[in-house]
């Protein structure tokens, strides 16, 4: 458990889009599927979320995040009639949220009469969703509900959101991002401390004897590890470690690194803009050639169309 900020850290979030909603009476807004994590905070009031087959009830104070950005719905109750969201943001003139979008917080109400529920909704951006090994390793849905962020950190993260939320806040659009990744922190770890967690790369995070072995090759994707450099790193025998490794995380050592290195490439192709044969270096690729043979196979496309692809994003949208 130790090591999950390390991992966390490299993951690269790449924006926070925030809605801040006050609702009232009757109302629903189907979502659909996102390049990215769409969260809600209950901030006061009552609602529920429609996701893969699964109704989840929320009060205020509870947090949920969708790691694989499904299709939901968001509900003033179970059962209740819902208009596409995308309706309501070509109704009001909004662009489309895209991942790499610059945003502007946006405070929308709907209704005046009946019962009230305040909440904020926003979506997680990573640097590739598809193959982002954090992502691939979360369920569907994170719930944090209020008795549990009541006795954490995350309810003081939530009552600081609030606070920078605020209109003409000055710089509150980065100061919440900032927070809202320290939220996000805070559900992971509610999540791998009370789960019964399948095999796969956080399970690996949260095992003290696995862990190790994947903070070394993730700190030196770059050095020439072996089954028995990792097994002897870590005070196991080769045999014992590569059983463990493959029963906790899924894949076998080898083919962890492979995956890390690969990811590795994928922030140095977007935000360097190094020459491929530096980057093929930094990954543990002898030639830029294999390197870029290794990265074909893995993602179906070369290193330059790849870099192409997932250019920055430099226009302006609101969600």
């Amino acid at each position: 458990m130790a090591h999950i900020d390390d991992f966390l850290a490299k993951l690269r979030l790449e924006s926070t889009v925030f809605c801040r909603m006050i609702l009232a009476g009757e109302w629903g807004f189907a979502k659909e599927a996102l390049l990215g994590a769409p969260f809600h905070i209950i901030l006061s009031g009552e609602a529920s979320v429609d996701v893969s087959g699964r109704s989840i009830a929320l009060a205020a104070g509870d947090v949920v995040v969708l790691p694989s950005g499904e299709p939901h719905r968001l509900l003033a109750r179970p059962g209740a009639d819902a208009v596409p969201w995308s309706r309501v943001a070509d109704e009001m003139g909004l662009v489309p949220w895209q991942p790499g979008a610059r945003f502007k917080m946006l405070e929308l109400t709907f209704g005046v009469d009946g019962p009230k529920t305040s909440l904020i909704s926003g979506v997680f951006a990573f640097d590739d969703q598809r193959r982002n090994p954090l992502l691939a390793a979360l369920p569907p849905v994170m719930h944090l509900r209020s008795a549990v962020a009541s006795t954490s950190t995350a309810a003081s993260l939530v009552s600081l959101l609030q606070v920078e939320l605020k209109p003409d806040t000055p710089g509150s659009v980065e100061v919440s991002s900032r927070i809202a990744d320290l939220l996000l922190l805070q559900v992971v770890r509610h999540y791998l401390g009370s789960a019964d967690l399948p095999s796969g790369w956080l399970r690996g995070v949260a095992d003290p004897q696995i862990a190790p072995a994947l903070v070394l090759m993730q700190n030196a994707p770059q050095k020439r590890w072996s089954v028995a450099m990792l097994a002897t790193a870590v005070g196991m025998s080769r045999s014992l470690f590569a059983a463990r490794f493959k029963d906790v995380v899924g894949q076998s050592p080898l083919e962890f690194l492979t995956e890390w290195r690969m990811y590795s490439a994928t922030l140095q192709l977007v935000d360097a803009r190094l020459p491929v044969k530096s980057i093929a270096d930094a990954v543990g690729y002898a030639s830029d050639s294999s390197f870029k043979k290794a990265f074909k196979r893995w993602s179906g496309r070369s290193p330059a169309a790849y870099r192409r692809q997932h250019g920055a994003c430099d226009r302006s949208f609101v969600a």
